[in-house]
């Protein structure tokens, strides 16, 4: 249900559900959001940045600042860099090093920069730095044929009260869900164990009875008639038949174990 809001621009009163302020005619009636605070601000007084992805399909990524949080997270530069020795006045080119010796009088120059990571910061995506940046969690990823796990970084600055509490209900769901998906691989095991066990039931009996009558009965028979086993031919074939099925469902069982 729809309710009525104060527009951050101009103050007028405005729909919640309005895309527009009918007053000063602002498309961001509610303000933007700072991509490195999470604070909402004027659209007027933020700094917008997109990052376009030429042809490639991708829709354009679209970020807004507070000027003061832009200034935070980009200030390390990647690449080289230019400036000159405060003593003799030697035109230096440096990299991200935080300092750097002068190579005409040796003078040691500090570039007041960071010692920057690779890797960019899962929120703002600038480049990270020792200074600003905290270890959010390890996640896996594909590697050419095999899995490797890489640690996902961000700027402290980035890593709101907001983004925290969010980060803890992730990493709940995520338990939750290794929890069901645990017990249901245990239930699927189990079920596959007992269709299986099943299986070995059925064919150890089928086996056994096939044995039993050619190997056993038969066997029982000519051993009555030949060596004089048992008192009459029916009971040493159901002797011989007993056996020899009992001992082909305990040797199937005995094998299954090792599968």
């Amino acid at each position: 249900m729809a309710t009525l809001l104060q527009c951050i621009e101009c103050g007028g009163t405005v729909s919640s559900q309005a895309s527009q302020c009918p007053r000063c005619s602002t498309k961001y009636p509610f303000g933007v959001k700072c991509t490195v605070c999470c604070k909402a601000l004027k659209r007027s007084e933020a700094l917008k940045l997109v990052r376009d992805f030429g042809e490639t399909g991708q829709p354009d990524i679209v970020r807004f600042f507070h000027h003061s949080c832009y200034k935070q997270v980009s200030q390390v530069r990647i690449g080289s860099s230019r400036t000159s020795c405060p003593v003799c006045k030697q035109a230096i080119e440096f990299d991200t090093s935080s300092s750097v010796n002068c190579p005409n009088c040796g003078h040691h120059i500090l570039t007041k920069l960071e010692k920057p990571s690779f890797a960019p910061c899962c929120y703002c995506d600038f480049p990270l730095n020792t200074r600003l940046e905290v270890a959010l969690k390890e996640l896996p990823r594909q590697f050419l044929e095999g899995w490797v796990t890489e640690t996902l970084y961000t700027h402290k600055i980035c890593y709101t009260q907001e983004r925290q509490e969010e980060e803890k209900k992730k990493q709940k769901r995520e338990q939750i869900e290794q929890v069901i998906a645990s017990k249901r691989q245990t239930k699927n095991l189990r079920k596959r164990q007992s269709n299986k066990n099943k299986e070995n039931l059925v064919v150890s009996i089928i086996l056994g009875v096939a044995l039993g009558i050619l190997v056993g009965g038969l066997g029982g028979v000519t051993s009555h008639f030949v060596l004089g086993f048992g008192s009459t031919w029916k009971s040493a074939a159901w002797f011989g038949f007993c056996s020899v099925s009992i001992l082909t469902v305990v040797t199937v069982w005995i094998f299954s174990l090792f599968d």
